[in-house]
C-alpha cells in the first residue's frame, strides 16, 4: 500500500489510534518475545479496544471468531518465521519497531496524563543531540511514499518526530511499560510488524525464475505475451486481406465492445490510453491501425468517422473494463477555440492482462505455499475459542462465562 505524505505528515501527533489492541489483563510478554502460545485472555484483549459493534458481531458469531482465532495464529507462525531468518535482528526491523513501540508507550501516556506539558525548546535540543537519528528514522516515516517530502515538509516532520521522541522518553521513565496493557499491545504490534517483514521478505526471495515463468507459459499459452502479438498480427492480416472489420471484432474481440462490431463510440482525444489516441487520431476516415499496444493489451482500430463538436460535456458510452474509456469533451476554457475534434471508431481487441501480470500470479502462488509451510513449522498453541466482552465493562470486573464466545454485557443473566 502507498502511503500519503499528507497523512505522513501527521504519523507523530496522531498519537490516538496507534493501536486498537488495549487488555487489561497480564501476559507473557518479555523481550524475548515468543509467539508459539496465543491464550484465551490474549484473544479477549486483543479485540477489547475495537468498535463496539465489531466486538458483538465477534461475540454472536461462532464462525467470525474461529476466523479471527486462524488469522491472528497465522501472524503468530509467521512472526516466529520472521525470527527465525533474524528479521528482527535487522537494523531495519529494529528502526521500525522502535517508533512503533514510542507510539505505543506514549499514546498510553498521554490518556492517563492528559494535561503533561510539551515544549518547543525541548524539542530544538532533542534535533540538535541526535541529527543522525532523524535521518534515519525518515526513512521509516516516509517508507511508502510515491513522491519526496519537501524541504518544509522535512522541518515539519522533524519537529512532530521530535516532540514523539522526546514525550515518549518522559513516558518511559514513569515505568509505563511494565503495564500489561503496553506490554500486550507491544507484543501484538511487534508480531505484527514480524509477520509483514516475513512477507516482504518472501517477495524477494520467490521472485519467479525463467525457467519458471517458461513452464506456466507452456501451461497457459493463454497468458503468453508472444503469442497474443501473434493472434493480433494474424488477425490484422485477416483485415487487410478485406475480411468484414466489424464481423471479426464480433467474433474476436475480447471485451464487450464485440456485442457492437468493436463500436467504441466517439470520444475526444486526451483522456484514453495515450497510444490509443495517438494512433486513432492520426487515421483518415476508413482507414484501419496496425496493431497498437496500449495499458490494456493490443488493438486494431478502424476509424468511421471524424466531427468538430461544441466543446460542452457530453455522455460518455458504458464500456466494460478493459476498453478504451471515452471521456467528455471537456468544456472550453476562457479564450479558447469552441469547438473540438471527435473521432467514432472501433477496434478488435487482445487483453494483456493476465500475461502482463504472469510473475506476480506465479510469486503468489510461491509465497502463499511458504506462508503455509511456516503455519506447519512454527505451529501455535491457542484455545478453540475465546469471551467477548461487551456493553463497556472491563472483562476483568465481569465474571467470565465458561461457555465460550458469550457475550457479557452489565445487567445481564448470562
Amino acid at each position: 500500500m502507498k502511503a500519503n505524505l499528507k497523512t505522513i505528515l501527521t504519523f507523530v501527533v496522531a498519537i490516538a489510534g496507534a493501536s486498537a489492541i488495549i487488555g487489561a489483563q497480564s501476559c507473557n510478554f518479555n523481550k524475548g518475545e515468543s509467539y508459539a502460545i496465543l491464550s484465551a485472555n490474549d484473544l479477549t484483549a486483543l479485540v477489547d479496544g475495537l468498535p463496539e459493534q465489531q466486538k458483538r458481531a465477534l461475540a454472536q458469531n461462532d464462525q467470525q471468531r474461529k476466523t479471527f482465532i486462524t488469522q491472528v495464529k497465522q501472524m503468530f507462525s509467521l512472526a516466529q518465521a520472521a525470527q527465525a531468518e533474524g528479521l528482527d535482528k535487522t537494523p531495519e526491523f529494529k528502526n521500525q519497531f522502535q517508533i512503533l513501540s514510542d507510539r505505543i508507550v506514549l499514546n498510553e501516556y498521554v490518556k492517563k496524563n492528559p494535561d503533561e506539558k510539551y515544549t518547543g525548546e525541548e524539542g530544538k535540543a532533542y534535533i540538535a543531540a541526535h541529527a543522525k537519528d532523524f535521518e534515519a528514522d525518515l526513512k521509516v516515516i516516509t517508507e511508502g511514499i510515491p513522491e519526496q517530502p519537501t524541504a518544509e515538509q522535512i522541518e515539519l516532520l522533524k519537529g512532530q518526530w521530535a516532540e514523539m521522541k522526546v514525550r515518549a522518553e518522559k513516558a518511559r521513565k514513569t515505568g509505563i511499560e511494565k503495564d500489561p496493557a503496553v506490554q500486550m499491545q507491544l507484543r501484538f504490534q511487534r508480531g505484527n510488524r514480524l509477520a509483514s517483514a516475513y512477507s516482504a521478505f518472501l517477495e524477494k526471495k520467490l521472485k519467479p525464475t525463467p525457467e519458471e515463468t517458461k513452464k506456466y507459459l507452456e501451461e497457459h499459452p493463454e497468458a503468453d505475451l508472444a503469442k497474443i502479438k501473434a493472434k493480433a498480427d494474424a488477425m490484422l492480416a485477416r483485415v487487410k486481406k478485406g475480411e468484414d472489420f466489424e464481423e471479426l471484432a464480433r467474433q474476436n474481440s475480447e471485451d464487450d465492445t464485440k456485442n457492437r462490431g468493436g463500436d467504441l463510440g466517439w470520444f475526444y482525444n486526451g483522456k484514453n490510453d495515450p497510444d490509443f489516441d495517438k494512433a486513432a487520431f492520426a487515421l483518415k476516415k476508413g482507414e484501419t491501425s496496425d496493431v497498437i499496444k496500449s495499458a490494456f493489451g493490443y488493438h486494431i482500430i478502424k476509424l468511421e468517422d471524424r466531427r468538430m463538436v461544441d466543446a460542452t460535456p457530453t455522455p460518455t458510452p458504458q464500456l466494460p473494463p478493459g476498453a478504451p474509456a471515452p471521456s467528455p469533451t471537456p468544456s472550453p476554457a476562457p479564450g479558447a477555440p469552441q469547438k473540438v475534434e471527435e473521432v467514432r471508431a472501433r477496434h478488435i481487441y487482445f487483453s494483456t492482462q493476465e500475461a502482463e501480470g504472469v510473475e506476480t500470479v506465479i510469486a503468489q502462488k510461491k509465497i502463499k505455499r511458504a506462508m503455509e509451510d511456516a503455519t506447519l513449522q512454527y505451529p501455535v498453541q491457542a484455545p478453540p475459542d475465546f469471551t467477548v466482552t461487551v456493553g463497556g465493562l472491563r472483562k476483568d470486573t465481569v465474571p467470565l462465562d465458561s461457555g465460550s464466545g458469550r457475550i457479557i454485557t452489565p445487567g445481564a443473566k448470562n
